[in-house]
Order: C-alpha cells, then structure tokens, then sequence
C-alpha cells in the first residue's frame, strides 16, 4: 500500500489491545496492537512540546538537515533551530495520527491477526482516540508534562481535545486555523471527496490491491480538497492571468487531458503525487473523523466540552480563512468565557486562505511573533 511515511520517522508497537471509542453493533472495537509513528527533536530533558499535524500530514514537521528548505517539511517556518518552536529550546515531537498512513496504525496497516491490512475493517476512528493513542507514546518516551500542543486545522482539533482529557498534563493549547465542530460546509466538501474515492471502480469496497489503487478518485479528491484551502482573493492574484497552453480552449477532444490554465495545471500537480502516496482508505476514515467532530453534540455544549480545560489557551486564526471561518475560532472563546477562562486570541488580517499557516512569510511576520511570547511567557 502507498504510505505517507518519511524516512526518519520511527513506529513504536503497543503489544496490547487498543480499544476505540466507537463501538459497532453494541460491542467495543479494538486491535490487537497499536503502532504509533513519531518524530522527535532536541533534548528530552527540556520543556516537551507536541505538534499535531493535520489531515495530511506526517511526522515529518522539520528537516534537521534542510531547516531553510520549505518543501523537505510541512512546518520548517515554524519548528526548527532558532525558529519560534525552537528544537535547541525546546523538546519536540510530532506524532502521526491515528487511522492515517504515516506510521501510525491505520486501515492499510497489517492485521497481525490475519496478515492483511485492515481496510475497512479498522475501527472508526474519533479526535480522542488519536489523543489517547499520542498519550501512550508521550508516556513511553518519559514525558511528564507538555509546555504546549500546537496543531493547524485537524491538528487544532487534537490541541483541543488535549486540553479536555488531559488538562493537568498541559500548560498551553494552540489551536490555529481550527474550530470545536465542523461546519456544514466542511461537512459538504468532504463528503464529495469521500465519494470521489469510493466511487473508482478501482475502490472495490475499500478492497483494492497494492498494484491496483483508486488513485483517480484520491486525485480528484485531493483537487477538491485543495479549492478550500486558498481564498478565492489567493486563486485570482496566483492564476488569473497565467494560461499555459497556446491553443483555444474546446477547440478539440481532449481539452480534459490538455490542460489550459494554471488553476488547473496546479490541481493536477499537487493531486498527482498525493494520489501514489497516500492510502485511500485512510483518506475516507480520516475525512470522516473530522465530519463527525463536534464537541458541543459529544459533551452537550461547547461551553461543556471545554470547561475541563486548565491549560492557558491561545487561538489564531485569518480573516481570509474560508474552510475555517474566523467565527468558530470565536465560538471556542465565547465558550471559555462562560467559565471565565483566560484565552488569547490572534486574528490575523490576511486573505491567503485556510493554508496560511503553512506559508513561511505569513509565519516569520504574522504568528511567530505573538506566538513567541506566549510560548515564553
């Protein structure tokens, strides 16, 4: 199965049951044993910080050999030596989530009870189960207590959920780009990507074969996924006016394969790879992890769900932000003022769109400042 795991990053095995949340059909879903893909930085004897990554991603948030180099990682801006999640400062790690396919244990994982990768017989996976699995690890890796979880978009959703379950082992919760609950625009998009996979004929009910995946639909998939995350103000300043090809557009029969703007020649070229790295299945469960996070319908509100919260918060989000609307980073601190609760909250004026997190400039500029201070302080 393709995999989105990186060279560097090491799996520690759980020789144990590890039982989800969810149950089916009234009994508790479990496997026999967890594994759990992770990376780690600096000395473990100074203050731990856990990064969460989001849908996507991997363990791979830094590049100690490229630090400079934006495409070895997904988060070189932000973690590094003498970035503002600084690795000579402080320890770091990041923990591939679980149901994914970067090492952690997930739908294209080897059942060692039949020799086979799950499929769709991996247990249905919730943001607290991939919390759960990451305590385990922090356990074994002999940290006592986090100086801070920071994560972008479903990352965010882990920050939180860190917050709740654990509140006496972390100091601070960073959510950026993120929400309690997901939206019904969310909701909707991500539905019609799940449906993009299960759809190729190539999906078979989740029962596809290493040489015979369902790489059209987690490409189209993926070109869906990738409409929401820059701003429609981003996609007229970056493709407006750059057209590639020299011929007029439906003038012959393959004007499909033929790509014609650049809008759509940058769709092909981020779906491309995607689609032979990543496992399908973990594309549907992790999609579906994050419809199904809501909060306020788990603890009853979302005043509820976050008044175990003892962990000082901080929330950034971005005016230009259409996936992640600047409104729901709100309603989490409407939510902690009921409880009187300290929260900052970092509204960055900037219209990249959902991904700005991710763009070096907007960081170095825009939230390593604030973000300095209130790891420091």
């Amino acid at each position: 199965m393709p995999l989105n795991i990186h060279p560097d990053t090491k799996v520690h095995v759980f020789r144990e049951p590890f039982i989800f949340d969810t149950p089916y059909m009234g009994r508790d879903e479990s496997i026999p044993q967890l594994e759990v893909g992770y990376e780690a930085w600096g000395n473990p004897a100074h203050p731990a910080i856990l990064v969460c990554h989001a849908l996507s991603g991997n363990c791979h948030a830094t590049d100690a050999n490229e630090p400079d180099d934006a495409r070895k990682s997904w988060w070189n801006a932000m973690v590094g030596p003498g970035r503002v999640i600084d690795t000579q400062r402080y320890y770091v790690i990041c923990i591939n989530m679980l149901g994914g396919c970067g090492g952690t244990s997930g739908p294209a994982t080897i059942n060692p009870d039949t020799g086979q990768s799950y499929g769709m017989h991996f247990p249905v996976v919730t943001v607290h189960d991939m919390v759960r699995s990451q305590r385990m690890l922090l356990d074994v890796l002999g940290v006592k207590r986090l100086h801070a979880v920071i994560g972008g978009s479903m990352g965010g959703f882990q920050a939180l959920v860190w917050g709740i379950l654990y509140p006496d082992f972390v100091e601070r919760i960073i959510p950026v780009a993120s929400t309690g609950y997901s939206n019904q625009f969310m909701i909707m998009t991500n539905r019609v990507q799940i449906d993009a996979i299960q759809l190729d004929p190539n999906y078979q009910n989740g029962h596809y074969t290493p040489d015979k995946t369902p790489e059209i639909g987690l490409a189209i998939a993926r070109m869906i996924g990738f409409t929401t995350f820059i701003s429609p103000v981003m996609m007229e300043r970056k493709f407006a006016k750059a057209h590639q090809s020299l011929r007029e557009p439906f003038r012959d029969g393959y004007f499909k394969e033929q790509m014609f703007h650049e809008a759509e020649n940058y769709l092909r070229r981020q779906a491309e790879p995607f689609s032979q790295e990543f496992d399908a299945n973990s594309m549907v469960y992790l999609l579906q992890t994050w419809n199904h996070f809501d909060l306020a319908r788990k603890y009853g509100t979302l005043a509820r769900a976050v008044q175990p919260i003892k962990s000082r918060m901080m929330l950034i989000a971005a005016t230009g932000d259409n996936l992640f609307p600047p409104y729901l980073s709100e309603d989490i601190v409407k939510a902690m003022a009921v409880h009187g609760k300290s929260v900052l909250y970092e509204l960055i004026e900037e219209d990249y769109g959902h991904d700005f997190f991710l763009i070096p400039d907007i960081i170095e500029e825009k939230i390593a400042p604030p973000l300095k201070v209130f790891l420091e302080s």
